[in-house]
């Protein structure tokens, strides 16, 4: 595993080729780390304190679902059980015999005050309801739960990570438990930082672009540093998703030896325990391991793939056990589907998953939602900024178009190289996969959060967000492509100067005037 040692975060690889333990580590031996190392550790400052700052920019349980997250933590730790959703049919029976003890769990009356930044939390901050929030409802005749528990059939590991926050903090205010809980995000976001980085040395080790411009991409993504900051499960499932990339990557390098493969078992039955967006990451841990091994080694391969399904299903079987005796199902989205009538194309026809990705609005929205709205849809960036945004990430997909095109071209069946092209250096095989691997990550996470909405009108494209990694690094290798050689170094400080530049300008013209400037 020395492979795998050297590059996580407890030991840093020094220029002369020995590795230390981080506590060792001395200001003038940070002056002998490679460039990329060094600002790699600037990087890690200042991410930390843009983090710090995220969190009290952004008013209490304004952040996706901090509400139902809260009550989730709140449920584990009160109860030590995780909530219920309420079955529609029960809840109907329950109401025409008796209004008291409904069945399912709510979302706490206590945060009633924020329930505009909930779903389905009707009549939303009426003084009637002050004291005694509404949880049921009716529509065309029927009764409904309102404020139900709409986050409980997410599974269990991220909030019982977060319980001891919210334990020890009990006699505090619930804006100061969820401070101190968003706070307990940071990590999660740091690590993925971390991961980018991992995975480009290991990609490709000696390139300086990449090692810089793809952490500092995805450190500075507007989006994901929000999500870093909240209250949310999200962080974690990106986090987690990225450790299997990184997995994938290396294990490409080292075709696939069996501790490789414990340790990604591990990380995927972690990650199902965590966000079940990580299933997209099983199709591509099998397209791995196949190329990785060898495509007409199917007994090693199979061997491989039994080990991560063994340890994967090992970890996560009891919750996906729960769900199906509860629910009747492993997802509960029959259950979800059946309470959020109004935003399940009740009256409309379902889309197709293409006809949402050939849909232009559609897209336009996940753009927006990309880059900036912030929780609940209520910053809206300008056109001129979303454009200048846009540029440059539509010239980096012509240059990443340019580059695999290369690849295809130069390929030669059997092969164990791909001839440079164009002033790009020669490939070996590992490594078209893994680019290949990387980009079927783009491709599925997009893929889900269409699957997503053809089912659900709430889709955002923060579903697609495990990929982040996976987006940064494609978009700077495209960029990477359309830079002569000689200007690359002048190219990645550009690329980190305009990320600067933007977090100023969104967060001065539009993040701080939206929550502190305007009544």
């Amino acid at each position: 595993m020395a492979g795998l040692a050297e590059r996580f975060p407890w030991t840093w690889e020094l220029s002369r080729g020995q590795s230390v333990p981080i506590a060792r580590v001395s200001l003038r031996g940070v002056r002998t780390w490679p460039i990329a190392r060094q600002f790699l550790l600037v990087l890690i400052a200042v991410f930390v304190v843009k983090q710090f700052i995220n969190i009290f920019i952004f008013p209490p349980f304004t952040g996706h679902d901090e509400v139902a997250h809260y009550g989730y933590v709140q449920t584990i730790v009160s109860d030590y059980r995780v909530p219920i959703i309420p079955n529609l049919e029960e809840f109907q029976q329950s109401v025409g015999t008796s209004r008291d003890n409904l069945p399912g769990d709510y979302l706490p009356d206590e945060l009633y005050p924020f329930c505009r930044y909930t779903l389905d939390w009707g009549g939303c901050n009426e003084a009637r309801f002050a004291n005694n929030p509404p949880h049921l409802a009716t529509l065309l005749g029927e009764y409904y739960p309102y404020g139900w528990q709409y986050a409980a059939n997410h599974p269990p590991l991220y909030y019982l990570l977060v319980a001891p926050v919210y334990r020890l903090t009990e006699s505090a205010s619930p804006t100061t438990q969820l401070y101190l809980m968003r706070a307990a995000a940071i990590p999660f976001g740091l690590a993925i930082v971390l991961l980018a980085y991992a995975m480009v040395r290991t990609l490709f080790p000696r390139d300086l672009f990449l090692a810089v411009t793809v952490p500092a991409f995805v450190a500075f993504q507007p989006q994901v540093s929000y999500e870093g900051a909240m209250l949310n499960n999200d962080i974690a499932g990106i986090a987690i998703f990225s450790l299997i990339l990184y997995l994938l990557v290396l294990g490409l390098r080292r075709k696939f030896p069996y501790r490789l493969t414990i340790w990604i078992g591990f990380a995927a039955g972690i990650g199902l325990l965590i966000k079940s967006t990580t299933l997209i990451a099983l199709p591509l841990v099998a397209v791995a391991v196949v190329l990785g091994v060898g495509i007409r080694d199917w007994r090693g391969w199979i061997s491989r793939g039994a080990v991560i399904a063994a340890v994967a299903g090992l970890i996560c079987w009891p919750w996906y056990l729960f769900l199906y005796r509860t629910y009747g199902n492993f997802s509960a989205l029959d259950q979800v589907a059946k309470l959020q009538y109004a935003h399940t194309y009740q009256y409309v026809d379902r889309p197709s998953m293409l006809d949402l990705f050939w849909n232009s609005e559609f897209a336009v929205f996940r753009w927006h939602e990309t880059w900036g709205l912030f929780g609940w849809r209520l910053i809206y960036y300008s056109d001129a900024l979303l454009w200048a945004i846009g540029i440059p990430c539509i010239l980096a997909s012509v240059g990443l178009l340019i580059y695999l095109v290369g690849i295809v071209v130069k390929w030669r069946p059997g092969g164990d190289r791909v001839a440079g092209f164009a002033g790009i250096g020669a490939l070996e095989s590992w490594q078209v996969s893994a680019i290949g691997v990387i980009a079927l990550s783009a491709i599925a996470a997009y893929a889900a959060m269409l699957q997503f909405g053809t089912r659900f009108s709430l889709t955002q494209a923060r579903y697609f967000f495990p990929a982040i990694n996976a987006y940064a690094f494609l978009l700077m290798l495209g960029l990477r492509t359309l830079l002569p050689e000689n200007w690359r170094r002048y190219g990645q400080a550009a690329v980190v100067a305009a990320l600067v530049i933007m977090t100023v300008v969104i967060y001065s013209q539009y993040v701080i005037p939206y929550w502190h400037l305007e009544s």
